[in-house]
């Protein structure tokens, strides 16, 4: 199948992007800012992801019809009949700026569904958390994560606060149904504050934190999102050698293995949606690359065994590893889950 997204640099539109072109095989067209010159790109989509808006700001009501007239006045010009998913939000119904935007915008495409004799499929999308949300923008998470990290002051009160992982989402809005049934995990702000800080508590000491829930594992990796993914390493030396620890685990679901690279070689070259991994080498020298998928921009760490550095992988980045040495590469990994073969959470594209 051949889609197209809209506001596919921002939160919802990149992950939905990236799940789009690697969980289920889609050719996708990021359409861009400029309509105008990639409307006919669209000539042969089977369906149109509609993204882009604004959360916040002067005029966000205003700008959020705009950008949906400007789509549906280009798709009427150029003749151009095509399936549509719109996110709205659950904010549609209330009497506020943005929600009355969103209620404009989905009787506008409305029209241009009936007219043009396609389907409109509208998500009224809840609370959504996850990583490289902006902060003090897209959610409360994000804001938390990057305060407690860089030791800022939260707001924090007993008010509850209902939350959905953008994964979850993108899950139901790529399956093409219209039912809004996404998954939520309702907490008080004060006990989302004292989770994410408890992470912080714990990573900051090299310790995964407990993580006995699917909403912990999403929180954990977008906190880590907001996070430096090298670690040093505490080293205790005596007369018989060396004592270094790996890593403090609070969860028993997880799995430890090592691998052994001949000079030269590179293993790995893919990403993943979920996993937490961390990185070790325990003999030789190795070049760590990893680049966030969807970006050009490649990082790269040169780390030896007597570096006392570990990585931990951020999900959505692609990554692997060379033997850059003359000797045997031996590289402990530590990951969070059991390896299952039918949910390998595994997808190769080169660094």
């Amino acid at each position: 199948m051949k889609v197209a997204v809209t506001g596919e640099t921002g939160f919802l539109g990149y992950y939905l992007v990236q799940y789009l072109k690697y969980n289920k095989r889609f050719d996708v067209v990021e359409l861009g800012r400029d309509y105008q010159n990639n409307i006919d790109q669209l000539i042969d989509c089977d369906w149109l992801f509609h993204c882009a808006a604004v959360n916040r700001g002067n005029d966000v009501g205003i700008t959020n019809i705009s950008i949906t007239n400007e789509l549906v006045n280009l798709l009427q010009h150029n003749n151009i009949k095509i399936n549509i998913s719109f996110m709205s939000s659950i904010q549609e119904d209330i009497n506020n700026e943005y929600g009355q935007s969103k209620s404009e915008c989905k009787k506008i495409l409305q029209r241009y569904a009936t007219q043009s004799k396609t389907k409109l499929i509208s998500y009224k999308l809840p609370n959504i958390f996850g990583p490289f949300a902006k902060p003090n923008y897209n959610s409360v998470v994000a804001t938390f994560c990057y305060n407690v990290i860089n030791d800022a002051d939260c707001t924090v009160n007993d008010n509850m606060v209902s939350l959905s992982y953008i994964g979850d989402v993108v899950e139901i809005i790529s399956s093409f149904t219209s039912i809004d049934n996404f998954q939520t995990h309702t907490l008080s702000v004060t006990e989302l504050y004292k989770l994410i800080l408890e992470f912080h508590k714990n990573y900051s000491v090299g310790t995964i934190p407990t993580l006995d829930c699917n909403f912990k594992v999403q929180l954990f990796n977008t906190y880590r999102s907001y996070i430096n993914c090298t670690h040093k390493l505490n080293r205790n030396s005596d007369n018989r050698g060396h004592l270094l620890e790996l890593l403090k685990s609070g969860t028993t679901q997880s799995q430890i293995f090592f691998s052994t690279t001949h000079p030269g070689v590179t293993r790995g070259n893919h990403f993943h949606f979920n996993k937490i991994e961390r990185f070790c080498i325990l003999k030789g020298t190795a070049k760590i690359s990893i680049r966030k998928i969807g970006t050009n921009k490649k990082i790269s760490y040169i780390i030896s065994e007597m570096d006392d550095t570990v990585i931990d992988m951020p999900i959505l980045h692609t990554h692997n590893i060379t033997n850059i040495g003359n000797t045997e590469l031996v590289c402990v990994f530590w990951v969070n889950e059991i390896f299952d073969k039918n949910l390998p959470d595994t997808y190769f594209i080169e660094v």
